[in-house]
């Protein structure tokens, strides 16, 4: 019913990650608390539990291997308790933006959810950008109405996920002039992830209205990323 389609470039996320980078663990202080906690880590981690049962239990297993990379590993290890774009929970998939745009502006629109249902006051959220090298068969969804219900895009997502297919690509409604992938098996993730630049969501207790960009040290306005989206449909249309 839906076409298959061939992928090979680059695809973009972001993720909550403090700039500058840090352990996370320094703050305990010694170093016996901190191996203690990282010790503790590994046993109730399900991201280090499925690297141990990926490996076997070895360790030091291919530790350059792509699929064992924390950025690539980590998607696929812990459930999603509210689903993703195309499925239902809890299956775990990673989320793919063709362009750097489409990533903040999809990001953007994850991290207001997030930090509105927890009541979060006015604050900073340091985010990293990602880079992947994605080769693979997607089924191509990007023909679906914009009106498709959550529902039926979800359930559409789950019978293909479990026709053991490589992911998906499709376009959102809200964020148009953008494509996403939704990745369903790490093997299309050929290479190492890519740390890329760094950004400050700045949240005012009700959206994220500006973003810092650390590597240009400044700010861009949330209409620059999120009004970019219409300006490429208007321009499309």
């Amino acid at each position: 019913m839906y076409p298959q389609i061939s992928i090979d470039g680059q695809y973009r996320r972001l993720f909550p990650s403090k700039y500058p980078t840090i352990d996370i663990y320094e703050q305990f202080g010694s170093r016996e608390m901190q191996a203690l906690a990282a010790d503790l880590e590994t046993i109730t981690n399900p991201r280090l539990a499925a690297k141990s049962r990926f490996t076997g239990g070895d360790v030091s297993a291919d530790a350059n291997s792509p699929k064992l990379q924390n950025w690539n590993h980590a998607p696929f290890a812990y459930p999603m308790p509210e689903g993703s774009y195309c499925l239902p929970p809890p299956y775990s998939v990673l989320e793919l933006a063709a362009d750097e745009r489409g990533a903040l502006a999809r990001a953007i629109l994850r991290r207001e959810e997030f930090l509105s249902r927890t009541d979060e006051p006015a604050c900073g959220v340091d985010m990293r950008m990602i880079t992947n090298k994605v080769v693979g068969n997607f089924v191509d969804l990007r023909g679906l109405p914009p009106d498709t219900t959550q529902g039926a895009r979800r359930l559409l997502g789950q019978r293909m996920y479990e026709e053991d297919v490589q992911g998906v690509i499709f376009k959102m409604a809200e964020l148009p002039g953008h494509e996403f992938l939704s990745v369903f098996n790490s093997d299309v993730l050929i290479e190492r992830g890519i740390q890329g630049a760094h950004y400050r969501f700045r949240w005012d207790g009700r959206r994220i209205t500006r973003v810092f960009d650390f590597g240009a040290n400044k700010d861009i306005d949330r209409n620059d990323i999120i009004a970019d989206s219409l300006a490429a449909l208007g321009a499309a249309g």
